[in-house]
């Protein structure tokens, strides 16, 4: 997918599609193309290679990396996406999963901010004595 292609949505997608992703969920071609665009705007050299892919007329599975520039920083994100298909074989549903954690805290200011306070409190926990 590149910013390009993202008015010829609706060849790929039902336009009912729902997604499920980790940061972001949309239903409707119009809500995935925001979601989407917003993506674009925000990562340089945005760049998805596929790994590896597997399924039949019902449901296929994707398994990829994305890389993008963030504050001049490369970052890798490795994932998977599971997708189920309308009777016109355009995707009806997409399910992503990554590993949050990926993301430095300071990519995300709210979960920085709360890791901040987890491990705070993590390592403010004192040992027991041997007693």
């Amino acid at each position: 997918m590149t910013p390009a292609k993202l008015e010829r949505l609706g060849d790929i997608y039902s336009p009912g599609v729902v997604f499920h992703g980790p940061l972001h969920q949309a239903k409707g071609l119009a809500q995935l193309r925001e979601v989407l665009t917003h993506r674009f705007k925000r990562l340089e050299n945005f760049s998805i290679k596929l790994l590896d892919a597997h399924g039949d007329d019902r449901t296929g599975f994707l398994l990829w990396t994305v890389k993008y520039l963030l504050r001049g920083q490369e970052q890798t994100i490795y994932g998977m996406s599971h997708f189920r298909f309308a009777a016109d074989g355009r995707i009806s549903e997409q399910r992503d999963q990554w590993d949050t954690s990926s993301l430095r805290n300071s990519d995300v200011p709210v979960l920085g901010w709360l890791m901040k306070k987890i491990n705070h409190r993590g390592q403010a926990i004192p040992k027991k004595s041997g007693k």
